[in-house]
């Protein structure tokens, strides 16, 4: 079973805005000498969830549940995210009923202000996040069954990360940085409680 934590709820007000972000800086991976003399990881806080239909977000998104995420890069050295073969973003979950997989993400505002990832973009990993940046992303956890409204689940991510290029380079060896959630329901998208908002152009 995922840990549980206190929620940090992600405002659909506040990704409307475009605001930039003040996230905690609070390191959810597990310390090793390796890790702790390199300065600690990032950071990753889940926010709302909502239950998606099949072909959304420029049909980059496939049937499941979408979450609010934000990722603080703590440390003061720039990081690589990643999801490749060996290197996997894994979504957990504590239900009978579902069964998760990551699929997709998109930006759910502008992670550096500069172009020319645009709000709405399809995440393409490795993803550089410069020291104290924080990047929020509308993920996608598709569903093999029929996703439904389901009570009272946790939801846990693990994401790899490093200092280097390409995955699995750094000599640090870290352990992937995580974080959890858990939610009463997940309401439909469409439906005014849910309280995740898929970007203008998403996928496009």
């Amino acid at each position: 079973m995922t840990e549980q934590r206190e929620d940090r709820r992600i405002s659909r007000r506040t990704i409307a805005k475009g605001a930039a972000w003040a996230i905690p800086a609070v390191p959810l991976v597990v310390a090793t000498p390796a890790y702790a003399a390199s300065g600690g990881g990032p950071s990753v806080d889940l926010g709302d969830a909502c239950k998606l239909p099949g072909n959304s977000c420029g049909n980059v998104f496939v049937k499941g549940y979408i979450f609010d995420v934000a990722i603080t890069n703590t440390t003061d050295k720039p990081i690589y995210l990643f999801d490749q073969a060996g290197f996997e973003i894994l979504i957990t979950e504590n239900s009978p009923d579902i069964s998760l997989f990551f699929q997709a993400a998109v930006y759910a505002t502008d992670p550096d202000g500069a172009g020319p990832i645009q709000v709405g973009d399809v995440v393409t990993f490795p993803v550089l996040l410069p020291p104290g940046n924080t990047i929020v992303l509308v993920l996608n956890a598709g569903e093999n069954g029929n996703s439904q409204n389901v009570q009272n689940i946790t939801v846990g991510i693990s994401i790899p990360w490093g200092h280097t290029l390409p995955a699995g380079s750094d000599p640090d060896n870290h352990p992937p940085a995580t974080g959890s959630a858990t939610y009463p329901s997940t309401p439909p998208q469409q439906s005014p409680k849910c309280q995740v908002t898929l970007p203008p152009n998403c996928g496009v």
